[in-house]
C-alpha cells in the first residue's frame, strides 16, 4: 500500500489500524465506537484474500450461520465494549468452524480457482 493511497483511507474518515492482528495486512475502521465500516486490504496473492471473501460470501449464503455469528457478535460486544482482545477471542472457536466451511463450500462454488493463491 502506498502512503497515498493509506491518506485516501485517512481522508475518506477511515482510521487506520496497522495489521491489526493479522500479518501483512493493512486495516481501516470507520465510525470509531460506533464503527460503521472496516476493510482489510492485502497484497495481490495473500491466501488471506480467498479466506475473507470464502467467509463474507458464505454467510451472505447461509443464513443460519450468519444469524449465530452476528448473534454471537453483538453478546461479545455488549459483554467486551473496551476488550478486543476478549471480544476476538470469544468469537474465534466458531470462526474457525464456520471457516472450514466455507472455504469447502467455496471451493465447490468457484471450482478450482486460484484466486490469491
Amino acid at each position: 500500500m502506498t502512503l497515498i493511497e493509506w491518506l485516501t483511507m485517512v481522508k475518506k474518515g477511515y482510521q487506520a489500524k496497522g495489521e491489526n492482528g493479522i500479518n501483512g495486512r493493512r486495516f481501516f475502521q470507520k465510525g470509531g465506537d460506533n464503527r460503521t465500516h472496516h476493510v482489510h486490504i492485502y497484497q495481490l496473492g495473500r491466501r488471506e484474500i480467498k479466506r475473507h471473501l470464502a467467509f463474507r460470501d458464505y454467510l451472505r449464503a447461509h443464513a443460519v450461520d450468519a444469524k449465530t455469528y452476528g448473534d454471537l457478535k453483538a453478546s461479545l460486544a455488549k459483554r467486551y465494549p473496551n476488550d478486543i482482545e476478549s471480544y476476538i477471542k470469544g468469537k474465534e472457536q466458531l470462526v474457525v468452524e464456520i471457516e472450514k466451511r466455507a472455504l469447502k463450500w467455496f471451493e465447490s462454488e468457484m471450482g478450482s480457482s486460484n484466486l490469491a493463491e
